[in-house]
């Protein structure tokens, strides 16, 4: 606990990711990922080998952009950066290891970015000045960049977390419920619609375990329902005693080589109701 203290008070985020709580979040990741190094390890190793994989069939070489890099536990930073000209990191706060990557290598981008856009929205609603946007519009982050590929890494679940504490119960429930699926979709939509090759992998439900028996299990996107992933695996992001002596905390996780062909544009309409 006081080797996290000591590096939130030395690396604190910008402004943005103060606000959402997305500097303590990265600090805690950074603890759990040392405390449970081998059981995290697979989940690891296969985002970087699914991101790679879709790297190999994209359009072209000039622009990866990943969307949620964090700390980069989970993004072959190097290896991408070998292939494309240019490797755009995009997150709301970029901890010292992805800093340093970007001063190592220097095709590697940093761009700090409230991936879903309705901050600020969300805000006006919680304190009572408009209404919580239904559908949510799509994103607008990539500012005419045309990527050869862009990969969703682990992040689509995470993206409405930071609203439960925003908004609070200062939104009537159903409002905020909507607002929650509305956000997921449009991140789906909004990759679904860019150009070049789109990889996505994201939790699909967050459970507790005994072994091979399901003690609970959690939806993880707001009650979105994804097409079959071309790869699936489990996250074993908290076993045995980190969260609890009685379960394992374990996330079930979707992978996509080629998002935007089972998401396909057509469909989005239908997929918003």
């Amino acid at each position: 606990m006081l080797r996290e203290l000591f590096t939130l008070w030395r690396d604190r985020g910008a402004r943005l990711a103060r606000s959402l709580g997305q500097d303590r979040e990265a600090v805690s990741i950074d603890a759990r990922h040392r405390r449970c190094r081998a059981t995290w390890q697979p989940h690891l190793e296969a985002t970087k080998r699914l991101i790679l994989d879709a790297a190999a069939s994209a359009p072209g070489q000039g622009l990866a952009v990943m969307l949620g890099s964090g700390a980069c536990l989970d993004v072959p930073v190097a290896e991408l950066a070998g292939c494309f000209g240019q490797v755009v990191l995009v997150d709301a706060y970029h901890p010292r290891p992805a800093r340093e990557l970007a001063k190592r290598l220097p095709n590697v981008r940093l761009v700090v970015a409230d991936v879903t856009g309705l901050v600020q929205a969300a805000r006006d609603a919680a304190r009572g000045r408009t209404p919580l946007p239904c559908p949510p519009p799509l994103p607008d982050i990539l500012a005419g960049l045309r990527p050869d590929l862009t990969a969703s890494v682990n992040l689509a679940s995470q993206l409405p977390i930071p609203f439960y504490r925003l908004l609070g119960s200062r939104v009537a429930e159903t409002e905020r419920e909507a607002f929650y699926r509305g956000v997921v979709t449009a991140h789906f939509d909004w990759l679904a619609g860019l150009p070049g090759r789109i990889c996505l992998i994201c939790d699909t439900a967050w459970e507790q375990a005994d072994g091979e028996t399901i003690l609970e299990q959690c939806d993880a996107l707001e009650g979105v329902i994804l097409p079959p992933p071309d790869r699936a695996w489990v996250w074993r992001i908290a076993p045995r005693p980190e969260e609890s002596s009685a379960y394992d905390r374990q996330n079930r996780v979707a992978g996509y080589l080629d998002f935007a062909a089972v998401w396909p544009l057509r469909e989005l309409d239908a997929l918003r109701l």
